[in-house]
């Protein structure tokens, strides 16, 4: 078959999402918010491949996503690209496609990928190339409220039908759970004087995280995490639009917002910020500098919110975090260990070689976003 693929920058993306083609697609490559961005990215330049499509005839039968990002190690930058998303039609599997928007984004960016874990059926893709090295995370999940219905539909899609009988049964536990998590955390008290929720980072706070993340590939500063916040790749929405229904990734939810909290030592100066997400009923922590002294307030703070928005279950990375909510008393039903794999370029080994301090992060790459 005769396949051919489009290659837009983040110049060209514009163009592409603003265009009468865009509107009439049968399946769409990106929605026009992740788009916009991309476009935004403070890290990338109007050259920069992002967004390959496949197409036989005039149809979109495959395509791959990159976010440009940075690594920052002692004052010295290097672009690299995340991998964020890939597709293709069930309909055109086997012959190829994926292998060649691999193939071709590898060459493009000279190798200097990196990507989160892909799914069991693409590993065997990527480990052929010979191009990429593992390093894997560990982080902590505790559920505070039953959730057994979401997590029937996610490891048992063929139970979907009757997942409304397992909402049914989480409602009759959390009427007693609930109960027992308010009383749980009756004593969970927050200095209102010290903790405050922003819209944004401000320069006291960015000159703060500056002096934090000596040890992340990553180094996002105020303009970076600005950057995140004004431009989400899921928007808050309890109905799927046009585009929404015809793309395959993460769109659109009925409950998703940032929260962003920033800490003060009794002097009022800046001592920690932690980006907080919530999803649905899940709760996440996206970014998180902050002082040791300062754990306390961010339990706190992570309580306050379960309770607040009725959490199901909260994720965290953060090894201070973890190692605090798996060894001390919290307000969770059960708790357990969480891994997340980073495939990266053997490009970059001699960071982490040279740095073993150096480790990758829950929230890097594109998972801040999603």
């Amino acid at each position: 078959m005769d396949f051919s693929t489009k290659v837009y920058t983040t110049k060209t993306l514009l163009d592409f999402i603003n265009s009468d083609h865009f509107k009439h697609l049968k399946n769409y490559p990106i929605t026009k918010h992740r788009a916009l961005s991309h476009i935004n990215n403070p890290r990338a330049s109007a050259d920069d491949k992002i967004l390959y499509i496949t197409y036989y005839k005039k149809e979109i039968v495959g395509y791959r996503l990159i976010m440009v990002d940075e690594i920052s190690i002692d004052n010295q930058k290097e672009k690299i690209g995340w991998y964020s998303c890939v597709w293709v039609n069930p309909d055109y599997r086997g012959k190829g496609i994926a292998k060649n928007l691999v193939q071709h984004s590898l060459k493009d960016w000279d190798n200097k990928i990196i990507f989160q874990g892909p799914v069991k059926e693409s590993q065997n893709l990527y480990y052929s190339t010979g191009v990429f090295n593992k390093s894997t995370i560990e982080g902590f999940r505790g559920y505070a409220r039953f959730d057994s219905c979401n997590i029937i539909k996610a490891k048992f899609p063929a139970l979907k039908p009757i997942s409304f009988l397992f909402k049914v049964i989480d409602g009759i536990f959390n009427l007693l759970g609930d109960l027992i998590l308010k009383s749980k955390l009756s004593a969970n008290t927050i200095n209102n004087d010290l903790v405050k929720v922003v819209s944004d980072v401000d320069d006291e706070t960015n000159t703060f995280i500056h002096t934090q993340h000596n040890n992340n590939l990553f180094k996002r500063s105020k303009k970076d995490i600005n950057w995140i916040l004004k431009y989400p790749w899921i928007i808050q929405q309890d109905y799927l639009d046009d585009v929404s229904k015809n793309y395959y990734f993460s769109s659109v939810a009925d409950k998703f917002e940032y929260i962003n909290v920033k800490f003060l030592n009794d002097n009022k100066a800046v001592a920690g910020f932690v980006i907080y997400q919530i999803r649905g009923e899940h709760l996440s922590i996206q970014y998180a500098a902050f002082k040791n002294e300062q754990i306390e307030q961010v339990i706190s703070m992570t309580k306050a919110l379960i309770k607040t928005h009725k959490i199901n279950f909260f994720s965290t990375f953060d090894k201070r975090l973890t190692t605090y909510f798996n060894k001390k008393s919290s307000p969770f039903l059960f708790k357990k260990s969480i891994l997340r794999d980073f495939y990266y370029s053997k490009n970059f080994e001699h960071y982490l070689t040279e740095n073993p301090n150096l480790s990758f992060d829950g929230g890097d790459g594109d998972m801040i976003f999603t």
